[in-house]
């Protein structure tokens, strides 16, 4: 990956960190004397530095070019609490995972109770656990990350939540098992490790993530996954994770392919939200010239942002709007996740 493409890469997250600024403005601003009412959706993403808010700002300014009487203003959040989110009402449409919605839905680990007035609508691309540290630090695997200073993402984020899972597995805590730990998001962590203030980030994105590719680019990383054996330990314990892999040559250190494991982002709703809302945000975003502006968020999205894709990965029932969407295109629904309203 040459500066110049580093350089690139980040230019685009800026610029689409500017145009995320719109759709909220517009959906700020009072409507004309004598206009229709228009409804507000609270789109919930993720830290800025990640995949989660430029995509959710390319989804809202979708809705608000194309679905007519509905706004969309992206916020920042996470997987856990973008759930939550959903299920108080202080949110509307959300990125979500799989494996986060399985155990809410049935109300397993890390949730106190069954959440389920959130609904499906479409999934996107693989989430991927893995880790950073500097080369230099000599840390290569997650047993060596003991009593070094770690950092999983922000607090309530699912960072925090899944890797918390997997370092039970090797009897690994945040209270005792290192020499500390700071929530922070993506950018801040980045700048941390630069600074040789931070050891370890713990992540969940699809790589490459742009803060981390701009350390690459003087200090070279090592990126850490689970061993095989953990991986098939939380495939087998908590559903809504696969295998996947995070390809060769993304960074320096790494010219080969690297084996882990993933979970789905899915855009998730409240199911309050009415049939025909949903239906035209599906069918609005899986047009052609629609859902392919997702592809300039991260390259490799091209590969899994894809019609042919949009229930890969669903652990809750559909909203009747995204359903009746599905069955008009000919889409082949499993019985799991039918809508049940």
């Amino acid at each position: 990956m040459t500066k110049k493409r580093i350089l690139m890469l980040i230019g685009s997250v800026c610029l689409i960190l500017v145009l995320a600024a719109i759709p909220f403005m517009m959906a700020c601003a009072p409507a004309a004397p004598g206009a229709p009412e228009e409804i507000t959706l609270k789109v919930g993403t993720g830290p800025v530095g990640g995949n989660w808010f430029p995509l959710g700002a390319v989804v809202s300014t979708i809705i608000n070019e194309q679905v007519e009487g509905v706004r969309a203003a992206p916020t920042l959040g996470g997987g856990t609490s973008n759930l939550k989110a959903l299920n108080e009402g202080t949110q509307d449409f959300s990125l979500t995972l799989g494996m986060t919605n399985a155990n809410a839905w049935a109300g397993k680990t890390p949730f106190e109770k069954q959440w389920r007035d959130a609904r499906s609508v479409f999934a996107t691309y693989p989430n991927i656990f893995h880790g950073y540290a500097l080369v230099e630090s000599g840390i290569k695997t997650v047993e060596d990350t003991a009593g070094k200073k770690v950092t999983p993402g922000k607090m309530g984020y699912t960072g925090e939540v899944v890797w918390k899972l997997i370092l039970e597995e090797y009897g690994l805590t945040w209270e005792d098992g290192f020499e500390s730990v700071v929530m922070v998001g993506y950018s801040e962590g980045a700048t941390l490790m630069k600074d040789k203030h931070l050891d370890v980030y713990f992540i969940v994105t699809f790589p490459p993530s742009a803060p981390f590719l701009e350390v690459d680019a003087f200090l070279p990383v090592q990126v850490i996954v689970p061993s095989p054996e953990i991986v098939d330990i939380m495939i087998e314990k908590y559903p809504g994770f696969s295998k996947t892999k995070i390809p060769g040559g993304i960074y320096k250190n790494h010219p080969d392919d690297i084996q882990t494991f993933a979970t789905p982002c899915i855009f998730a709703c409240s199911k309050g939200l009415s049939e025909d809302v949903i239906y035209r945000i599906v069918k609005a975003w899986w047009e052609e010239d629609s859902y392919q502006r997702s592809w300039a968020v991260n390259p490799g999205f091209k590969d899994f942002i894809l019609p042919e894709n949009a229930l890969d990965g669903l652990t809750m029932p559909l909203h009747p709007g995204a359903y009746k969407y599905y069955k008009e295109a000919g889409y082949t629904i499993p019985d799991a996740i039918m809508p049940i309203d």
